[in-house]
């Protein structure tokens, strides 16, 4: 009877506990938008520019640029860059208590060992920061819990510039913003972002010449294969009318030799030395690196509108 005062007690004390933190502003970001009260006055304070893009602001800082590109389906990210980093923010939905960071972290390192990066997780301001090496570039991931939220950025960089560029990553990352919402949301969702209407009208613009783009491509791979495909007619037609327009064989001709024709069926018989005994191999050339459409690719080209 005692234990279970103690365990009601327990539980009122945690809840009271989290309460307060809930109520209480972080000493640095990000930061949850009801602990903000002027959004513009804030980043002015800093001398950011910044972007409110609903539920999620961003602040830039000075000397960087602010672009937007579409992610592998076709929605806009938006990209704080530097000539040393790309920092990518973005805000999921979670449950209220902690712990959605730690497997987000999990989940990320599989997917890049699969994919045969060199991953590891080390600690940072925040917690679990992941980084994975790649073929000419560094990866690194930061994020924390929040408020019924989960805030990350993603930073690419090249390696010689990989630590300045994690500096550059956490300073975007301390100054983000995070409009959660009350209604309900499937937890690790990614939450909807507002766009300002001169960035939805480029856009717009931009997807319509990607799928143009697309259709290019694909009409061109189309008539490549119709043209393999008359070569190889044309060169079976050639075939049949020089071997209806060969003369007949003489007598002597088709007489059979017996000395020629026990030779010729020893050459068959014997095995060709030179003929390959399967298909080609790229021996001694590096794999072609593989591309799922993921942002890291796009990081690495550099693809912004």
């Amino acid at each position: 009877m005692f234990g279970r005062k103690k365990a009601a007690t327990g539980a009122r004390e945690s809840a009271a506990a989290d309460a307060a933190a809930a109520s209480t502003p972080p000493a640095e970001g990000p930061h949850d938008r009801s602990f903000i009260g002027d959004v513009r006055e804030y980043y002015t304070d800093l001398g950011y520019g910044h972007i409110d893009l609903g539920s999620l602001v961003i602040g830039v800082p000075p000397g960087r640029d602010l672009n937007v590109a579409l992610d592998p389906n076709g929605q806009p990210e938006f990209h704080v860059v530097t000539q040393v980093s790309r920092v990518i923010p973005r805000a999921f939905a979670a449950p209220k208590s902690a712990g959605q960071w730690r497997t987000m972290v999990s989940d990320m390192r599989e997917q890049l060992e699969q994919q045969g990066a060199d991953v590891s997780v080390v600690d940072g301001p925040w917690g679990r920061e992941l980084v994975a090496e790649l073929p000419g570039a560094v990866f690194r991931a930061i994020g924390v819990d929040g408020n019924r939220w989960t805030a990350e950025v993603r930073v690419m960089a090249t390696p010689e510039v990989a630590e300045q560029a994690a500096d550059e990553g956490r300073e975007v990352f301390r100054h983000l913003v995070i409009n959660r919402g009350d209604g309900p949301m499937p937890v690790k969702e990614q939450l909807a972002l507002t766009i300002p209407e001169e960035i939805q009208s480029a856009l717009t613009q931009a997807r319509s010449q990607l799928a143009a783009q697309q259709q290019a491509q694909a009409f061109q791979q189309q008539m490549a294969a119709g043209g393999a495909d008359r070569q190889a007619t044309q060169a079976d037609s050639g075939q049949q009318a020089r071997a209806a327009t060969a003369p007949a064989p003489t007598q002597e001709q088709a007489a059979p030799n017996p000395a020629t024709q026990n030779q010729s069926a020893q050459n068959q018989a014997a095995p060709a030395q030179d003929a390959p005994s399967g298909p080609p191999r790229n021996e001694g050339r590096p794999a072609a690196p593989r591309r799922d459409g993921s942002a890291m690719d796009r990081l690495r080209d550099g693809d912004d509108l």
